[in-house]
């Protein structure tokens, strides 16, 4: 929820954080297609809402099989915006990409509440590397609530994989800790990374300017 509120934030130009990288891919989306792919979906609120906020943006929900009955309700009640579409497909990060993610380039990648469980961040990271060596100008967006120190090992190993971490914010969460959200928890951290050989261009008239981020400079 707290990357949903963002991210209508940033479309809405309200951000109290400047992330530049979500923003230009977001401003990218007024004239070409989004395409989104969002890891460990769940319920699939983050890419649902996304799709119901920008026009013509593909999002595509993924995670293991057994949320595909609720997802899917969850797609039939949903109001797309303008040419907008919104499909499941089943990943498991512990198998190669499926054929209706490797078939597609994407500019988002979504992962929110996904490395909480330790055991399951190498899985994730190496599902990250292998849709970046795909879609070399995809940002990466990865939203999670702090609660162990063993969490680290997800920036750890992004690093050696060579995901680039380009900005970073926190989101306050409402009220006090433990109450209302059950833990010690004031916020939600909110990082965007992307690949090493990320370039990308923004410009509809074909004056494009290349923005290299992986040396820092523009």
């Amino acid at each position: 929820m707290a990357l949903t509120v963002y991210i209508d934030r940033v479309v809405a130009l309200q951000a109290e954080t400047s992330m530049p990288l979500l923003e230009r891919a977001l401003i990218a989306a007024t004239y070409k297609k989004l395409n989104v792919i969002e890891l460990g979906c769940g319920c699939g609120i983050v890419g649902i809402s996304l799709a119901q906020t920008i026009p013509d943006c593909d999002v595509l929900l993924t995670d293991l099989p057994e949320v595909d009955e609720l997802v899917a309700r969850n797609i039939e009640v949903s109001k797309p915006a303008m040419s907008s579409h919104i499909e499941f497909a089943a990943l498991d990060w512990n198998a190669p990409l499926p054929a209706a993610v490797q078939s597609r380039n994407f500019d988002l990648i979504l992962a929110a509440e996904c490395i909480y469980n330790t055991d399951s961040i190498p899985l994730l990271v190496n599902t990250l590397s292998a849709l970046i060596k795909r879609s070399p100008k995809a940002a990466i967006i990865v939203s999670t609530k702090f609660r162990h120190e063993s969490e680290k090992m997800f920036h750890d190993l992004a690093a050696k994989a060579g995901l680039i971490e380009n900005s970073n914010a926190q989101i306050p969460l409402p009220g006090q800790p433990g109450y209302g959200y059950g833990d010690f928890s004031t916020h939600v951290d909110l990082h965007v990374l992307h690949g090493k050989h990320y370039k990308s261009t923004f410009s509809p008239e074909g004056l494009e300017k290349a923005f290299d981020l992986s040396s820092g400079s523009e």
